[in-house]
């Protein structure tokens, strides 16, 4: 048992930094796969944006977890500070990055869902911050203990909508380009970027000229001269 009140919650910390680092793991191989047969660099940046968001979050609930299993609530609180400043420091050199990659753009699909994941990272950390360092100021604290150990969970809550949204990217942005002319403009549709897709399935316009064209050719036999016989 971890010495104090924090002992109620060993067996969260427990399966937490267990399910952490699973997830962590699938994290990486799904946006290892994602990325493999990805050629719009765009697309590739706001996937790696999202990505390093959901690292920050599970790798906070991870360290904050493993450590707070090896000592009481100071050990506790001062792993939630060192993780917060680090989540904090790595959000703020994402966000410059999700800007460049247009997911605040106006006009951007989810640009609110970005702004939301964004804002939740900022207060989520300086939440998770200001949280600790009253902690260690009164290490007694079970309403302090118990609101942090919410937070990892909401912690874990960001990260998978994160993972999600990850996956999601590219058939969104191919779903839209069919809709949106200016947006097939900017991110070039799949036929374009696949020669084996397009040849597949051929754009609903060529397919309909190649159709009339066909119907309206004469035979190759009808403008030839039938022979003579005898």
């Amino acid at each position: 048992m971890v010495p104090g009140m924090l002992g109620r919650y060993d067996n969260f910390f427990i399966a937490s930094s267990g399910a952490s680092a699973a997830i962590l793991g699938l994290l990486f191989v799904a946006v290892t796969v994602a990325n493999t047969d990805e050629s719009d660099l765009k697309t590739r940046e706001r996937r790696t944006v999202l990505a390093g968001s959901a690292f920050l979050a599970l790798v906070d609930a991870f360290f904050v977890s493993m450590l707070a299993l090896t000592g009481g609530a100071g050990v506790f609180g001062v792993a939630c500070v060192v993780m917060a400043i680090v989540g904090l420091l790595g959000t703020s050199r994402l966000i410059p990055r999700a800007w460049r990659a247009g997911n605040f753009s106006r006009g951007f699909p989810t640009q609110r869902l970005n702004i939301i994941f964004a804002s939740v990272s900022a207060g989520g950390f300086s939440i998770q911050l200001v949280l600790a360092a009253i902690l260690l100021a009164d290490d007694r604290s079970a309403a302090l203990q118990r609101a942090l150990v919410v937070l990892v969970v909401c912690l874990y809550g960001s990260a998978l909508g994160r993972a999600w949204e990850v996956m999601g990217i590219g058939r969104r942005r191919y779903a839209l380009a069919a809709e949106d002319p200016a947006l097939a403009a900017e991110d070039p549709a799949p036929a374009a970027e696949d020669p084996a897709l397009a040849a597949e399935d051929p754009p609903p316009g060529v397919a309909l000229v190649s159709s009339e064209a066909a119907q309206q050719a004469p035979p190759a036999h009808a403008g030839a001269e039938r022979p003579e016989i005898g």
